[in-house]
């Protein structure tokens, strides 16, 4: 992945891609496992695409560009939706300990992409005003009832490991940011436009399969496809 601020670069002269293969394990255990991983490096597209979209949505106000930031927001509730997909004792003996492990603050508040998100929509929203902005507002807030919904289904008592570890009111550091991309196997460096879309249509493509393999909720394949398509 390129760093947020960063544009991908030109792909050189006969850049080609070796094709992506994400196969999702049967294993109830692994697969959950395998779903949070997956689910967030799904998440880390969604936030680029949505970093992009807001921004120019700020410059360019359009209606079209609107349904296309919403469209976003629905795609990053799916991700949601699907990488906390596991049971509450999965969780709880599985992939909390492992978070844990890693670092014992461990906290989603050190995603390096999402940050500038809450700002952009903030700004979006008063170019646009309140009525073209309905559509993205509705998302957006059906997005933090998704999120919501993950966070009491898997941590009813609502302390995170960054609440447990006393450090809430502590910065987040490069540090931490790079921490978070460490734990999810995510590399920064420049990346060519095909290389980025190659590894973009893989993510999107496998939980899609897995989603029709192993259905959440009616209507999420159809949000990913369409989000694909207009990408």
């Amino acid at each position: 992945m390129p760093m947020p601020d960063s544009e991908l670069i030109p792909c050189a002269t006969g850049c080609y891609q070796i094709p992506i293969a994400i196969n999702t394990p049967e294993d109830p255990v692994e697969r959950a496992v395998h779903r949070w991983f997956l689910g967030h490096h799904g998440a880390f597209l969604v936030w680029r695409f949505l970093s992009d979209s807001l921004d120019r949505l700020i410059r360019e106000p359009d209606s079209q560009l609107v349904r296309l930031a919403a469209l976003g927001y629905d795609a990053y509730s799916v991700m949601l939706a699907y990488s906390g997909s596991c049971s509450r004792e999965v969780y709880e003996d599985v992939i909390r300990p492992m978070m844990m492990a890693f670092d014992p603050a461990f906290s989603g508040r050190w995603a390096r992409d999402y940050e500038p998100l809450p700002g952009l929509l903030r700004r979006a929203r008063t170019a646009l005003g309140p009525v073209a902005a309905e559509p993205l507002s509705i998302a957006s807030k059906a997005n933090l009832l998704a999120h919501m919904e993950v966070m009491r289904r898997l941590v009813p008592g609502g302390n995170s490991l960054l609440r447990e570890s006393g450090r809430t009111r502590v910065p987040t550091s490069d540090a931490e940011r790079a921490r978070f991309d460490e734990f999810f196997l995510v590399s920064r460096e420049n990346v060519c436009v095909s290389r980025y879309r190659a590894h973009r249509a893989a993510v999107l493509s496998a939980i899609g399969h897995d989603l029709a393999k192993h259905p959440l909720r009616a209507g999420y394949g159809e949000t990913l496809r369409t989000f694909a398509t207009r990408l």
